[in-house]
């Protein structure tokens, strides 16, 4: 009697152990299974409004930044938190696309921004591309959605009331692809389009050094350099649209010059490496490994740049003297 009861006391510690869900909060080793059974099961079409993933969530959704680390690089996030940042992730939700991908939906948030994101897996449970899907805003007059429809097509969707009172909006639709990134398949607006200025993240900084300096194709195709924070570093910001604007790519970080002439981008999670190959007057650049999570899936971080001149500051003759 007494070893009946021991057994069956046995029986039900395990099943309510394989019924308590795995804690993600803290900083332990855990296994890719458990952290995809960690995320709820969401039935099709997902939703996921600006207005909910604006709201606080409870620590029970709660993922650390060193478990996430160890199945998602660091650059999913990185365009929107920038490096330094912080953000806490909360699981939303998960979809299964049998024998095929995984898709799980989580948050990203600081005090300012929430972010949400998709992020798959592929048939064999490996991280294969990330995206954002919904930003918080602040303006009333904006609202931002993201979807997933019954066939895995992902929208983003933005309105926003003009100052004429008219409604705009605009729809990017993507689906994921074999080579392992998503294509955008759809656009649709009724937004006026504007003139686009880029902005030069690291146009004011140090260029003391022999290769700092803009290199450019054109207005909207251009590589900056600037003076590293130490000797053999430089800064670099890259930014280019090909084929009419449908294939665009931007990167900013820190590259290292590896021999005299030769530079690289290669940073600890983030799959991308580029080199860029100086001479007096161009720089050639050329993507060594994947840098999907910087560009469109139709092009790369490729191309030769001309050196721009800086104008030399107009000498001013003192009066009396001609």
């Amino acid at each position: 009697m007494r070893n009946l009861l021991v057994f069956t006391l046995a029986i039900v510690l395990v099943f309510s152990c394989k019924g308590r869900k795995t804690t993600l909060s803290g900083n332990e080793k855990i296994e890719l299974t458990d952290f995809i059974e960690f995320f709820p099961e969401s039935k099709l079409p997902f939703v996921l409004a600006d207005t909910a993933i604006g709201r606080k969530m409870g620590d029970s959704a709660l993922i650390s930044h060193t478990v996430l680390a160890g199945f998602v690089p660091d650059s999913v996030f990185s365009k929107d938190f920038g490096r330094d940042a912080k953000p806490k992730f909360y699981a939303l939700g998960k979809v299964v696309d049998k024998n095929k991908e995984t898709y799980l939906f989580l948050k990203a948030a600081t005090a300012n921004r929430q972010v949400g994101y998709v992020l798959v897996f592929n048939k064999d449970l490996k991280f294969s591309a990330g995206m954002p899907i919904v930003r918080n805003s602040s303006s009333r007059d904006q609202v931002n959605i993201g979807t997933m429809d019954t066939k895995y097509t992902l929208s983003i969707n933005k309105q926003r009331r003009g100052g004429d009172g008219q409604l705009y909006y605009k729809k990017d639709a993507y689906v994921y692809n074999s080579e392992g990134a998503f294509t955008l398949i759809l656009t649709e607006s009724n937004e006026v389009l504007q003139p686009k200025t880029i902005d030069n993240p690291i146009d004011t900084m140090r260029r003391a050094f022999k290769f700092s300096g803009d290199y450019v194709q054109d207005a909207k195709n251009f590589i900056s350099v600037r003076d590293g924070r130490k000797a053999g570093q430089l800064m670099v910001f890259v930014h280019f649209e090909k084929n009419k604007g449908d294939c665009t790519g931007e990167l900013k970080g820190e590259a290292a010059m590896i021999n005299a002439t030769t530079a690289q981008y290669r940073h600890a999670g983030d799959p991308c490496v580029l080199e860029l190959v100086f001479t007096n007057t161009t720089v050639r650049m050329k993507e060594i490994e994947g840098c999907g999570n910087h560009r469109d899936i139709r092009c790369l971080f490729e191309g030769s740049y001309v050196k721009k001149k800086v104008a030399k500051p107009r000498e001013t003759k003192p009066k009396g003297k001609k």
